[in-house]
């Protein structure tokens, strides 16, 4: 085996072991993954892979590829779980990460190819991505091989028809709406413009890729119309246009635009700190040409922006090309209302690949600054380690987390990582981060060079990662998922259908598997209701006078769907 197939093989490896393990180790304790697992629930509990119902009564918001791929997974191994909801995100992630250190390494080297994939692989916004049972990953995979793909199809000189980007542009947009055609064809249509392809010929190829990536949507749509008719449709609307238009009939991640600034900050942490961190050690020389010479001063901001355009549009096509794609998704996503961090996924492996460039000079040049990182992250894993064996000892007070309003549900947090029992494989990953931690001061005492302390920090960050995913985060969300209200409720009516007051409990219902239903919309005789605090006024007055209501339990901790207590009554139709 040559090196270059045994580094592809260790980068897979590598990714399995950071991703995949621990998927089924954290309960669902947000309403987003179960959302997704309850629709693939009642797909293969129905045999309706088209429109199905969960809750009752309510459509999914979004097409139905995911829910296929969970669905897939969750036959085979036996049903829907924590594990089968996640399952195909991390797959998309590793996929994706393959293709693109494929793509890299052709085009640039091994050697670049190897940092740009372990920088990805280390970005805190791609990891927990690749680890939720959510939308977002799988569309984003399919959108960056598309974009691969036809940069390959534009290299190679437009012979022959990109079958299998279209194929991925068409898996982007059963996952989840338009954008999975429109980001590939909007990157390579502007890219073949400044190539001076021509407008028409431009225009005219990648109108015939959209069309035919958006087909398999359109043959989707009409079948769930007919299943699920006006309402389907203006779900449809709202979900895609609406949330585009900032028209949707209720608020949903709206920001400002620097919000987007910010998120990619955050999901680039470290490597924005180190990138920030370098600026300060750049010589004069190096400094001069970040900004303008004197030359540039006297120009006027016309002349300026003319050079400017001239030498963006003459570099390197490949870097050209990378350039487009991160400026361009990023823009579109600064117009909607509605933004999230998810949003701005796409952009990343290109701008890994700009980060690899730069802090590969960096290293080339033998800066320091990668050692007091390895100082920074060796203490930070002593430092997690020494915090969970005080816990442990019982040396931290539940009076550290006051008295405000999430102090009980921190405290916990708290109980949970000092009672828990942990068997030696757990152990094992408790002490990940200190085996990195010495290694890395191992690599400052050997007076290591800057490129083994920039691998050593990525090789700390994934330490971080698999005690978080196999240790940290479980113990934790289990003390905040709503798995604990769906086990009282089962506990009190074994089969049937229990019901709830408002559209909040998706942890619940994909616990209870899908037994729950809106007592708004139903007439029942009697049963059992949970209902959140906050509505619980509200419910009463609506209720008292078809039933009588018996308080059965209240929840001491806030759901994590709802985000307040909850509250259980035993209902009976009056007399």
């Amino acid at each position: 085996m040559n090196n270059q197939r045994r580094i592809f093989w260790l980068i897979a490896l590598l990714s399995i072991l950071v991703l995949v393990p621990f998927l089924g180790e954290s309960l669902f304790y947000s309403k987003g993954e179960p959302r997704e697992g309850i629709v693939a629930f009642t797909m293969l509990e129905s045999g309706n892979w088209i429109l199905p119902l969960n809750y009752g009564t309510d459509i999914a918001f979004k097409p139905p590829f995911l829910y296929w791929c969970i669905a897939a997974v969750s036959w085979l191994a036996g049903g829907v779980s924590e594990f089968t909801t996640r399952f195909p995100s991390s797959v998309a992630c590793i996929s994706m990460l393959l293709f693109f250190f494929c793509f890299i390494r052709k085009r640039l080297g091994q050697e670049l190819a190897e940092l740009t994939t372990l920088l990805l692989l280390t970005s805190f916004e791609v990891h927990r991505a690749a680890v939720a049972g959510r939308l977002d990953m799988l569309q984003v995979a399919f959108i960056v091989v598309a974009l691969c793909l036809l940069y390959q199809w534009d290299e190679q000189g437009r012979q022959r028809f990109p079958w299998l980007a279209i194929l991925c542009m068409a898996c982007g947009t059963l996952t989840k709406g338009p954008v999975g055609s429109i980001f590939p064809c909007m990157v390579m249509g502007v890219y073949m413009l400044l190539q001076k392809r021509g407008f028409w010929k431009s225009f005219g190829w990648m109108f015939c890729f959209g069309f035919l990536s958006v087909l398999p949507l359109f043959v989707w749509f009409y079948l769930a119309y007919l299943q699920g008719g006006q309402e389907f449709v203006d779900l449809m609307l709202e979900e895609n246009t609406g949330r585009f238009a900032g028209t949707m009939s209720y608020e949903s991640h709206e920001n400002p635009i620097w919000y987007n600034f910010l998120t990619l900050i955050w999901g680039w942490i470290p490597w924005t700190l180190l990138f920030v961190a370098s600026l300060f050690t750049l010589r004069n020389k190096e400094a001069q040409q970040l900004t303008m010479n004197e030359s540039q001063a006297t120009k006027g901001w016309a002349s300026r922006a003319q050079e400017w355009w001239k030498r963006f549009c003459q570099q390197d096509p490949l870097q050209l090309f990378c350039w487009l794609a991160v400026l361009l998704i990023f823009v579109f996503y600064c117009i909607p209302k509605s933004k999230r961090s998810v949003y701005l996924l796409p952009i990343y492996p290109f701008m890994a690949l700009f980060f690899a460039q730069y802090l590969r000079r960096l290293a080339e040049r033998g800066s320091r600054l990668f050692r007091n990182f390895s100082i920074v992250f060796g203490s930070l894993g002593v430092l997690l380690t020494l915090l969970f064996f005080a816990i442990r000892l019982g040396l931290v007070p539940d009076a550290i987390m006051g008295h405000g309003r999430h102090a009980a549900e921190n405290v916990g947090f708290l109980h949970a990582l000092r009672d828990t029992y942990f068997d030696f494989a757990h152990w094992l990953l408790i002490l990940l981060p200190l085996v990195g931690a010495l290694c890395l001061f191992r690599l400052c005492r050997r007076q290591a060079s800057a490129r083994a302390h920039l691998y050593g920090v990525a090789g700390m960050l994934l330490c971080l990662f698999v005690a978080f995913d196999g240790i940290y985060q479980p113990t934790v969300v289990s003390t905040k998922s709503d798995k604990k209200i769906a086990q009282r409720l089962i506990d009190l009516q074994p089969e049937g259908h229990l019901y709830s007051y408002g559209l909040y409990f998706y942890s619940v219902n994909y616990y209870l598997g899908d037994r729950l239903r809106h007592i708004e919309r139903e007439t029942p005789t009697k049963g059992y209701l949970i209902v959140p605090l906050f509505e619980e006024e509200k419910m009463i007055t609506e209720l008292c006078e078809r039933y009588e209501l018996q308080p059965v339990f209240q929840t001491t901790y806030r759901s994590c769907d709802a985000r307040a207590q909850v509250r259980c009554y035993y209902f009976y139709t009056r007399p």
